[in-house]
């Protein structure tokens, strides 16, 4: 299909999502900003050059994913405002979550900015541009309900940050890699950052996280054994002097960034949760602690000491009972900052 069908197709759907209620007005700010930008592209005389034109198609194709995703009723905004609050510590312009719901096991957590596109390639456009920068979550469909599940977007995040932050490449000036070993040590390297920024976050819900997915995991050219990843990740939470932290430390302060340090609250909620009740979310750092929290609450429920209700459902309508809980004390949360900030 030429792009420029594909543009004015496209322009008719994100006009019909301009019509939507939003969650997030900011959202409608970009989706605005597309349509305006795809109409003068698809007008323009002389015509942009067909390759532009392609490029430019495909980045709206994505960016109509997400704004699409952030529109529905089956957005996890819960996940989203948890992710904001932890994107806000370590990028300081100002961002817009956008969320799309994959069918496969798949977290992500990427850059989808289109406006230096557009800035750099589309010259004759002379009108504005958001300044918020657009970043885009990926979040399987059937865990949108089940934020427990999600803490392993923490660690996406934290290879958002390594990869346009330079953190990794940072330690390998700082420490060299054993000549002809450069790439796997890059990715091992990675992986235990990501892995340290989340449990930055949430903790214990990391590895718990780990060892429900993958407890097996193996050494390969990508990622270290799971065993060592969970090891490298409890010895932080103790405070344990480790060598590479103190790598990654060091490059963090060489590139103007915070330290690695927990920056989570694991709350009570046992008192709540056991009376089916949402959990009264004081501070920031107890959205983070949450997935810890709730991680270790199902860990006692798994051992039998649960409270009496749990004993009356499957196993699966109690997991799906404590994610509810969960999810319902961020939105109230949320709700009640959204109330006293007076945003709208």
């Amino acid at each position: 299909m030429h792009p420029k069908t594909d543009l004015a197709l496209l322009t008719e759907s994100l006009a019909q999502l301009a019509k939507t209620p939003y969650f997030n007005r900011a959202i409608e700010k970009h989706v605005q900003a597309l349509v305006d930008v795809i109409r003068h592209v698809v007008g323009a005389s002389p015509p942009y050059d067909d390759e532009i034109l392609r490029s430019f198609a495909d980045k709206v194709w994505t960016c109509h994913r997400y704004l699409q995703g952030s529109t529905t009723k089956e957005a996890p905004y819960e996940i989203e405002y948890c992710m904001r609050h932890a994107i806000g510590d370590w990028l300081p312009d100002p961002c817009l979550v956008t969320t799309a719901l994959t069918d496969e096991k798949d977290f992500h957590l990427k850059p989808g900015d289109p406006w230096e596109f557009v800035s750099a390639a589309l010259d004759r456009y002379d009108g504005i541009v958001p300044k918020e920068k657009l970043i885009f979550i990926g979040v399987p469909r059937i865990y949108k309900h089940m934020p427990l599940f999600c803490a392993a977007l923490y660690h996406e995040l934290g290879h958002f940050v390594d990869l346009t932050r330079n953190v990794t490449d940072t330690t390998l000036l700082l420490m060299p890699a054993p000549e002809g070993l450069t790439e796997i040590v890059r990715n091992y390297r990675r992986e235990h950052f990501a892995d340290l920024f989340a449990a930055c976050y949430v903790g214990s819900a990391i590895v718990d996280s780990l060892d429900a997915t993958n407890p097996l995991g193996p050494r390969t050219f990508t990622h270290p054994p799971t065993v060592e990843r969970i090891d490298f990740i409890n010895g932080f939470l103790k405070d344990e002097k480790l060598e590479d932290l103190d790598m990654f430390q060091e490059a963090l302060s060489k590139l103007g960034l915070p330290p690695l340090r927990r920056r989570f609250k694991v709350p009570s909620i046992e008192s709540a949760f056991d009376d089916i009740r949402p959990h009264v979310v004081e501070e920031a750092a107890e959205l983070h602690g949450l997935m810890a929290a709730g991680w270790s609450y199902l860990g006692k429920i798994k051992s039998g000491a649960g409270p009496h209700w749990t004993a009356t459902g499957s196993s699966l309508e109690v997991i799906r009972i404590v994610n509810d809980l969960t999810e319902k004390s961020i939105r109230n949360h949320s709700i009640r900052h959204l109330w006293s900030s007076g945003s709208t």
